[in-house]
């Protein structure tokens, strides 16, 4: 059986009797991974910024786990944010986008783990169509046995996918019909099945600790998870689970799912007041103030995290906007201008707007979820000669594969032929304004997603806003407005700089901008 086949099985098998303990001792039982020298490694990562792969060096030492996971770790969280920005499709499998099955989607972790040492890597996930839609989410494993403090150690990394996947987009945007964020839960239990038969299959009679980290929507599926472990496998012990996650979303209020809570909300008092300091936890989330992702779903809704909030800050102060500008120029071909991102007071406005707008999490459940989740998923859907050859769908191939969609196969058939022809129409003076700056992706993909929103019947100023959006940031050209700046502080780039940039004395305990 291949590695990908045992990642689907991996659940299956964990509701065996695989795991009555963490002390099992698997037969034949031998070390896997190596030590490895403390020091700087060369990692691969995504950057959609300039549509490319590149890499970037991150410090690592397996002394990281010799000191208790509730230790905040500055150099352990920049080692994983290299990791989890590792475990994003790479940018190179993007031109196979129609391929299932093993195009390098992994590439970059896989490389990762290899550099530092670690063995039995297994990939979960990566070989969907990335036109599939699902609350499902991409994930991988890998171990290494070390001595630590003295004692034979089983060190597992469990690194969730945050960036590049494609049709998942789709989840981040199912609240589902509880309060609880549906496409964020969802994913949990599978993962920790997953989670469990890798343990059993690993088992020995030494320790364990677990290297858990997240991107984006990797990192809230982590942050649930860090909690559904500590509650459920309590003999690994929350000192043995070193938790770190990066733009965070939150997707549970005080009430929901107690089993996926710990620690939650920690930065606050019961009475909703700033604390003074941050209390003791294992779980990170590690947040740029002015990043719109990690602060939906919005607070004032009663939404949080697990664990301790650590905000990086916005600043407008000219001599660290000048550093922090330098930082972004060093990554790749389009540089990341730090300096026209946006604050924390920006976005706290921008999520204000946004939260007035939806009214409610139940009216935009009811009115807007199952249509921007199809406009998501019909944006990733590409076939080969689309890819290729730069073909544009004709309108009649857009009405069959709008027919395709998770949740327009009941939707009247001329219904989606008016909406299609309406589309087309609308089209034409948003691609005339942009001009030259619309790439061919874009071309592409407008018709169609501006078709999804009509059909659903939302209203044709928002529709055309959604549509200018994707143009916009398909393109990343031009000055940036308000939303723009916000979503721009969401690149993996804003958050490496401002990682080696502050210091964790310079981290907040909710979102801040220096003047």
């Amino acid at each position: 059986m291949d590695r990908r086949s045992f990642c689907k099985v991996l659940g299956f098998a964990a509701g065996s009797t695989l795991l009555p303990g963490l002390m099992v001792r698997a037969a034949g039982q031998s070390s896997v991974g190596r030590a490895v020298p403390d020091g700087r490694y060369a990692i691969g990562i995504r950057s959609d910024l300039s549509g490319c792969d590149l890499t970037h060096t991150f410090y690592y030492s397996d002394s990281f786990f010799t000191h208790p996971a509730t230790q905040y770790d500055h150099q352990l969280a920049l080692a994983t944010l290299g990791l989890v920005c590792a475990a994003a499709n790479t940018i190179a499998s993007d031109a196979e986008y129609w391929v299932n099955g093993s195009v390098g989607r992994e590439a970059h972790i896989a490389a990762a783990y290899e550099a530092l040492g670690f063995g039995d890597a297994l990939f979960c996930n990566y070989d969907f169509d990335t036109g599939r839609a699902g609350d499902f989410v991409g994930y991988s494993l890998a171990r290494k046995t070390l001595t630590l403090n003295g004692q034979r150690t089983t060190l597992v990394a469990l690194i969730l996918r945050g960036g590049g996947y494609g049709g998942e987009w789709a989840s981040n945007f199912h609240m589902g019909d509880t309060s609880a964020h549906t496409g964020f839960v969802t994913p949990v239990a599978a993962v920790f099945a997953s989670l469990k038969a890798y343990l059993a299959r690993a088992g020995q009679s030494g320790a364990f600790k677990l290297w858990l980290g997240g991107y984006s929507r990797g990192s809230i599926i982590a942050n649930l998870l860090a909690a559904k472990i500590a509650r459920e496998l309590p003999q690994l012990g929350r000192e043995n689970i070193y938790a770190y996650g990066f733009a965070v979303p939150a997707a549970l209020t005080a009430a929901d799912r107690p089993d996926l809570q710990q620690d939650f909300d920690a930065n606050h008092a019961p009475d909703g007041t700033l604390l003074e300091s941050w209390p003791e936890s294992n779980i990170f989330s590690i947040i740029s103030s002015g990043d719109a992702v990690a602060r939906v779903l919005p607070a004032a809704w009663g939404y949080h995290r697990n664990g301790c909030d650590r905000f990086l800050p916005a600043t407008r102060n000219a001599e660290e906007l000048a550093d922090l500008d330098a930082l972004g120029a060093e990554f790749g071909p389009t540089p990341l201008v730090v300096s026209s991102l946006a604050t924390a007071e920006d976005t706290s406005a921008l999520i204000d707007i946004v939260a007035k707008f939806c009214v409610s999490r139940e009216n935009f459940h009811q009115k807007y979820e199952t249509a921007i989740m199809d406009m998501i998923q019909c944006a990733f859907i590409r076939s080969e000669k689309e890819v290729v050859d730069g073909y544009i769908l004709s309108d009649g191939e857009i009405v069959e594969r709008l027919q395709t969609l998770s949740h327009m196969k009941e939707i009247d058939y001329w219904q989606i032929v008016g909406s299609v022809w309406a589309a087309s129409t609308m089209s034409r003076p948003i691609l005339e304004r942009y001009g030259q700056n619309v790439p061919l992706l874009a071309r592409q993909i407008l018709i169609p997603v501006l078709a999804v929103g009509l059909c659903y019947g939302i209203e044709t100023d928002v529709v055309q806003m959604v549509a200018q959006y994707i143009i916009r940031l398909l393109t990343a050209r031009g000055e940036l407005d308000s939303v723009l700046r916000a979503a721009f502080c969401h690149h993996p780039e804003n958050y490496i700089s401002l990682m080696e940039y502050y210091t964790p004395e310079e981290h907040g305990m909710e979102p801040f901008t220096r003047r």
